[in-house]
């Protein structure tokens, strides 16, 4: 009966614990209602919380505990990002704030978003699906009124830190300390907001003060990057998180704006067999996203993927489904910035990840499939080369690129309709198949330094806002030369 139970529980909990009144071993997915009245009269001096972070990971305080003396306490004036106990303490109190307000919104939100899906689909009502967008729009900007979270917390510190570094000598050593505050929380790892969505601006005075906080923690290590690029809600956050236990934001309809970066350390034992000590992931909202219409999106994209392709050793492409119109729309702007990249004499690398496949066992079908990709990759590297007057013919002149081991399929991450939906093992599967790709692949490229990634930051960022970018790109490459 527990079995059948748990197999239609989306968030199932496949946890062991002691009993509190017995010295029996539990699964207490249905008895937490017990341990908590046995925990509130008896005197048992550990908690539930305490309890799961210690059966789960020592190291990291996955479940929320608060002591009893502080249960009457508001929210602490400030918080060291190194102390897992604060960063968590201020995301629930501002979970427990702000979720009620925005509930019915989001789910007002994902109706809307379903409904320009649905009229995206049907020929001859673009009168209505305008109409739809707007009504989305407007609905998106009332949520963002509402939404808070962490990450707005450390974007006005960024904020109030740039305003402050403009005359350095009346700086205080509050406004100081801000970078090495981040740091702390981009090192215990918290998501560090690496490009302002809202804005499509980055902070480049305040990356690089925090990566030098970062650097002066951790040292000078090798940090291999990692990006990924997709349409709108296509799935990379899940991908990410699910391949790394990360903590990117998810909601269907709701993609990430901007660029989001989230360090993770290499363990001990196979730094010498990968040739680097961490791994920087890096999110990115959705291309042509669908809240940001009438907003100069081709631009946008553009200085993102741009941006985002500049800064990775490899870029995950990722896709939803097989639908060849969506595919073309994220081709297209992403071969133009492997070609800018070439330009300048950087050597990116990719994978295609092809999400919501029915059929990803069958092994004709697949071969089938990417021999359509390779045909799609190499009419539209001719298209765009022609564009940029290059001299290409063929994806693989661009990027290193094999068509048999750089391109996979997962099937849904659900097997049914969520929420009662179990997840789909396959899922998990082809996640663990395309890390082992990604880290295999990893060990056979030149890393780069934390300080030489500050610097990669601010070559490219400059170059993307400049007209001309492969020349604003060599010139700063050449002043550095220069100074070296």
């Amino acid at each position: 009966n527990m079995v059948t139970k748990l197999s239609s529980c989306q968030y199932a909990l496949p946890l062991l614990v002691p009993s509190p009144i017995s010295t029996d071993i539990e699964l207490p997915l249905w008895t937490f209602r017990q341990i908590k009245k046995t925990w509130k009269l008896g005197s048992v001096p550990t908690s539930k919380s305490q309890l799961l972070n210690s059966l789960i990971n020592p190291k990291h305080d996955t479940f929320f505990h608060r002591r009893r003396s502080e249960a009457a306490a508001g929210p602490p004036p400030c918080f060291n990002g190194g102390a897992g106990g604060d960063r968590l303490w201020i995301r629930h109190f501002i979970d427990t704030k702000f979720s009620d307000q925005v509930s019915q919104l989001h789910l007002e939100y994902n109706s809307k978003w379903l409904e320009v899906q649905k009229w995206q689909n049907t020929p001859g009502k673009s009168e209505e699906l305008k109409l739809m967008q707007e009504q989305l729009e407007d609905v998106s900007e009332e949520l963002d009124t509402l939404t808070f979270d962490l990450k707005h917390i450390v974007r006005e510190m960024g904020q109030i830190y740039e305003a402050w570094a403009t005359t350095p000598e009346e700086m205080g050593a509050e406004v100081s300390a801000l970078p090495a505050v981040a740091a702390d929380l981009l090192i215990s790892g918290h998501p560090l907001e690496l490009m302002d969505g809202d804005a499509a601006h980055v902070p480049l005075t305040w990356i690089e003060s925090v990566l030098d906080k970062v650097t002066e923690t951790l040292g000078d290590q090798r940090v291999f990057v990692l990006s990924v690029l997709g349409l709108q809600s296509s799935g990379k956050s899940t991908m990410l998180n699910t391949m790394f236990g990360l903590q990117f934001a998810v909601s269907a309809g709701r993609c990430t704006r901007g660029a989001f970066m989230q360090l993770i350390r290499v363990k001990e034992e196979v730094k010498e067999e990968l040739k680097f000590d961490y791994l920087l992931v890096v999110d990115t909202g959705g291309l042509r996203s669908l809240e940001l219409v009438g907003r100069s999106t081709v631009s946008h994209d553009n200085e993102l993927v741009t941006f985002v392709t500049g800064l990775a050793n490899m870029t995950l492409i990722n896709i939803l489904g097989e639908n060849p119109s969506e595919t073309e729309e994220i081709l297209h702007v992403i071969i133009q910035a492997i070609l800018r990249m070439k330009e300048v004499k950087l050597d990116p690398s990719c994978m295609f990840v092809h999400q919501n496949i029915t059929d990803i066992t069958t092994a004709e079908k697949n071969m089938e499939r990417r021999l359509h990709l390779q045909e799609k990759l190499d009419k539209m590297t001719c298209s765009v080369a022609k564009e940029q007057d290059c001299d290409a013919k063929c994806f693989s002149e661009l990027v290193k690129f094999n068509i048999q081991t750089d391109v996979h399929y997962f099937a849904q991450v659900w097997e049914g309709n969520p929420p009662m939906a179990p997840p789909n093992p396959h899922y998990s599967e082809s996640v663990e198949s395309l890390k082992q790709t990604i880290l295999k692949a990893a060990a056979q490229q030149n890393c780069l330094r934390l300080s030489e990634l500050k610097v990669r930051i601010r070559d490219l960022w400059t170059a993307v806002l400049s007209e001309d970018f492969v020349f604003s790109f060599r010139n700063n490459r050449n002043k550095l030369k220069s100074i070296l």
